[in-house]
């Protein structure tokens, strides 16, 4: 069972907190969207293009319940948190939901130029109104809430730790 759950909108920092965390608690790092895109054998780009973003909903959900039956320090998608489903399935999990709360000023400043994202390119004010949507679900949602602006990684990693045990 994943012994902690790093959640937060694209460009929060949820891989990278998540790799630290886990290898500070000497233990394995689970990044949701790197699990879909070797269950699929295609980038999410690719997906969304091919499948539409209910197929990488639904394939999002089946690989979080199978990650979360794993061992280590779970990073999740940004819309992850989004579905009743997977809200349900981080709910009943034992392990601590951790959302990296980050303004949308300095999310438009990590995500600038970012042509990876497949949501990003709907534009500014399409993914300022996605944020407001999903703030109130991440809020909910988590067990710790940790302020990332103007932190280093190893800031809120510091912060963490000093909140819940790995």
């Amino acid at each position: 069972m994943v012994e902690a759950i790093v959640t937060g909108f694209m460009g929060s920092g949820k891989t990278t907190i998540g790799k630290l965390l886990a290898n500070g608690a000497h233990r394995r790092h689970l990044d949701l969207d790197d699990l879909i895109v070797q269950h699929a054998s295609k980038t999410i780009n690719q997906i969304f293009a091919e499948h539409g973003e209910a197929y990488f909903r639904v394939l999002e959900t089946e690989l979080l319940s199978a990650a979360l039956g794993q061992s280590g320090v779970l990073s999740t998608g940004g819309g992850t948190i989004g579905n009743e489903k997977n809200q349900q399935l981080l709910g009943k999990n034992e392990a601590p939901v951790i959302y990296l709360k980050t303004s949308f000023e300095s999310i438009i400043e990590r995500l600038n130029g970012d042509q990876t994202r497949p949501l990003v390119q709907k534009g500014t004010e399409a993914l300022k109104d996605l944020y407001q949507r999903r703030r109130h679900d991440y809020e909910q949602s988590a067990d710790l809430v940790v302020v990332t602006d103007d932190k280093s990684p190893e800031q809120i990693v510091n912060e963490i730790q000093q909140s819940i045990r790995l």
